[in-house]
C-alpha cells in the first residue's frame, strides 16, 4: 500500500469515527467540593430535628397557620444548630483525564 493510500485511509477512518461517535475528552482537574461525609452528618442531624419539630407542632398546636409558622421558624434554628455541629468543610478531589466515545446514532 502506498503512503498516499495509507494517509487517505487513515483520514477516512478518522472522519467516520467523528461522524458516528460523540467524542468527549476532558483534561485532569483538581476541584474543591464539600465533604460528603460531613454533608451526610448534617442531613441526618437536620432530619432528626425536623422530625422533632413536626411532632411537637402537630401534637401541641391545633391551628394550621400557627403550625406552619412554628415549623418554618424552627427549621431555621435547626439548620443553624446542625450547621454549628457539622460545619461545611471542603476537600480537594483530583479528577483524572477522561476519554469517552459514545455512539451517536444507536
Amino acid at each position: 500500500m502506498t503512503r498516499g493510500k495509507l494517509i487517505s485511509t487513515f483520514l477516512l477512518a478518522a472522519v467516520l469515527v467523528m461522524v458516528l461517535f460523540e467524542i468527549d475528552i476532558s483534561p485532569s482537574t483538581t476541584t474543591e467540593i464539600a465533604d460528603p461525609a460531613m454533608e451526610a452528618q448534617y442531613r441526618v442531624c437536620y432530619q432528626q430535628k425536623d422530625d422533632e419539630i413536626h411532632a411537637t407542632a402537630f401534637a401541641t398546636i391545633d391551628n394550621p397557620d400557627v403550625q406552619k409558622e412554628f415549623i418554618i421558624s424552627n427549621r431555621a434554628r435547626a439548620s443553624a444548630e446542625c450547621g454549628a455541629l457539622h460545619p461545611e468543610s471542603m476537600i480537594v478531589v483530583d479528577e483524572p483525564w477522561r476519554f469517552d466515545l459514545r455512539p451517536r446514532f444507536w
